[in-house]
């Protein structure tokens, strides 16, 4: 870390702090103190916490598929086999790049100054490309989590989901390709580190915040209602797709963490969100926002792949084979005649008399809940002890 020894306590010369100041609207320089590279410092050690924590995650993927081939030598099982082990894998791919950008702020903190450059520019992609798939795979995400478990639609739809993913890669390359490709200076100091410049508030607005915002009001939207889906307290007539009925629930659920893991998705992409959403807005309109406010919250978005890591394994640990292979049989692991096109893995849960839910063991370690679209099986679906619901 450099040592302040210039002028105001950063290490820039005359000409470079004066260039700092006055040149606001078109930033090529940002002269930090002492205490701002330390807050850097803090920035970097978020995302490689993050990174770490997605880093473990693909290994131990690695070690399921190794013991899945092991289990069963002959095939009859998929990494990805339902639409939520796709997106999963996509967001934990863009959390990579999201936290390898807030990890390149290493080089500003050491040396005491940020400047535009090729530097600059490659952080401000990597950043922008990350930022942007983290917060469109969490609405995709979300909104497939709602679907399925409401309407019983797209349990099995690898196809579709790959399309998602290609539609969802293209446009944030597009957006970041094109946007660098036609304005100069599109990355920039912004101010402490490198990101889209305060010149580019259409870009900044319709390349990342529009979709965090999104993504932030879907979650609570949606995530609340599964909530009480879980608590089997919401259901969708039968008759009419758009009609939902609440009613008081006689059975005793005691799946507190499958119904609160619905709570802790718009509440942790909240903690991550919100505040770096009110930093940048105030900095981009030019407002006199403490350096610290500013550390504060980047270091909370930074964190935001080490967040992911911990909701998946809390909610959705029976995604991308982290179920025992044990679990299952290699007629499991096959695909079924009798159930429906759609919902192909449906049938083999028609016996069961348990409520299930997302993929979770209660305190006492029965598992009534069924791995659902967070499972290894093409199904999500909750059972009542009355008539049984077909292909959710």
């Amino acid at each position: 870390m450099s040592t302040p020894g210039g002028v105001n306590g950063t290490v820039c010369n005359t000409r470079q702090y004066q260039q700092y100041l006055l040149n606001t609207s078109h930033p090529t320089i940002t002269c930090l103190t002492h205490g701002q590279s330390i807050g850097l410092t803090l920035t970097a050690e978020a995302s490689f916490l993050s990174l770490a924590a997605v880093m473990a995650v693909l290994v131990l993927i690695v070690r399921n598929v190794l013991r899945y081939r092991r289990t069963f030598p002959n095939g009859g099982w998929k990494l990805l086999q339902v639409p939520a082990d796709i997106y999963m894998l996509s967001i934990f791919a863009y959390d990579i790049l999201q936290a390898l950008g807030g990890i390149l702020d290493v080089r500003w903190a050491h040396d005491g100054i940020v400047t535009a450059g090729p530097y600059c520019t490659a952080q401000g992609i990597i950043q922008q490309s990350g930022e942007l798939g983290v917060a469109l795979f969490t609405l995709i995400i979300t909104v497939h989590t709602f679907v399925v478990a409401l309407w019983k639609v797209g349990i099995g739809a690898r196809h579709f989901a790959f399309g998602i993913v290609a539609l969802a890669s293209l446009f944030v390359a597009l957006w970041v390709g094109i946007g660098n490709g036609i304005h100069k200076n599109f990355e920039s100091p912004t101010p402490y580190w490198c990101w889209i410049g305060p010149e580019y508030n259409a870009e900044r607005l319709g390349g990342e915040y529009v979709w965090i915002w999104i993504a932030l009001f879907a979650s609570v939207i949606m995530y609340i209602p599964l909530y009480f889906w879980t608590k089997g307290r919401l259901s969708v007539d039968p008759d009419k797709w758009y009609k939902f009925h609440l009613s008081e629930s006689d059975d005793e659920y005691p799946q507190r963490r499958a119904a609160l893991g619905m709570l802790f998705y718009p509440l942790g992409y909240s903690l991550v969100v919100l505040p770096l959403s009110v930093v940048r807005w105030s900095l981009s309109g030019h407002k006199n926002v403490p350096s610290a406010a500013a550390f504060f919250a980047v270091s909370m978005f930074n964190l935001s792949g080490a967040v992911n890591v911990l909701l998946f394994l809390i909610v959705r640990p029976r995604l991308l084979l982290f179920s025992p292979p044990e679990e299952f049989s290699e007629a499991e692991l096959g695909h079924p005649t009798n159930g429906s096109t759609i919902f192909p893995d449906t049938a083999k849960y028609s016996h069961s008399q348990q409520p299930t839910g997302i993929g979770l063991a209660d305190d006492a370690g029965d598992r009534a809940w069924s791995p659902m679209i967070d499972g290894n099986n093409v199904a999500l679906s909750r059972f009542d002890s009355g008539p049984k619901s077909e292909g959710i």
